[in-house]
C-alpha cells in the first residue's frame, strides 16, 4: 500500500463508481430457471484492472459492483461473492497485463481482458453450481440447464466486455500515468 497516492485513490473511487453505475444500464433476461441481466459493469471491472493494476483495480471492481448488490434487495445476498468474483476478474486482467512491466501492447491488453473475463465466468458458474446443486438441492440436469443458460449470457456479455475494455484501455493507458 506504499504506492497509494491521492491520485491513485481518486482513480479507485472513479472506477468503483463507474462499475457501480454501469450496473444500472442493464437489460433484464427472464428465464424459466431464474433471472439474469446483461450489463456493461464488466467493462469497467476489466478497465480498472488494466489501468490500476491487480490490487487497486481489483478493489475498485469489487467495491463498485458489490455496492450495487448491497443497494438492491434482489442481489443483496450476492454482494460477498460479487466482490470476490469481480475482484478476481480485475486482478487477473491486471496481473496478466503488468507481468511484463513495459509491455502494454494491444495483444497483451486483449489477452489480459480475455483471461480476466474467463476468470469471472468460471467463478460465476461455480457459484451457480454450488448454489443450485448443494444449497437448493436441484437435480443434476436442472443445475446444468441453468448453468448453460447463464453461461450463454455470460459469454455474450464477456465478449462485449472484452471488446469495449480492450478498445477503451488503449487511450486510457496513455493518458493515465501514476509514476
Amino acid at each position: 500500500m506504499k504506492n497509494l497516492t491521492t491520485k491513485r485513490l481518486a482513480y479507485i473511487g472513479l472506477f468503483a463508481a463507474l462499475a457501480y453505475l454501469s450496473n444500472y444500464l442493464q437489460i433484464p433476461v427472464v428465464t424459466p430457471f431464474g433471472n439474469t441481466r446483461f450489463h456493461l459493469g464488466n467493462v469497467f471491472c476489466l478497465l480498472s484492472g488494466i489501468i490500476l493494476g491487480p490490487l487497486y483495480g481489483g478493489l475498485a471492481a469489487g467495491i463498485g459492483t458489490s455496492m450495487f448488490d448491497l443497494f438492491d434487495p434482489v442481489y443483496f445476498t450476492s454482494a460477498p461473492t460479487t466482490f470476490i468474483n469481480k475482484f478476481a476478474m480485475a486482478a487477473v486482467a491486471g496481473l496478466i497485463l503488468y507481468k511484463k512491466k513495459d509491455d502494454t501492447s494491444k495483444s497483451r491488453i486483449i489477452l489480459s481482458s480475455i483471461l480476466g473475463q474467463i476468470t469471472y465466468i468460471i467463478l460465476y458458474l461455480l457459484k451457480t453450481f454450488i448454489k443450485d446443486y448443494f444449497i437448493l438441492d436441484l437435480s443434476g440436469p436442472a443445475t446444468w440447464v441453468e448453468m448453460v443458460q447463464k453461461g450463454g449470457v455470460s459469454l455474450t456479455n464477456g465478449l462485449i466486455s472484452v471488446i469495449f475494455a480492450s478498445i477503451l484501455s488503449i487511450p486510457l493507458l496513455k493518458a493515465v500515468k501514476f509514476e
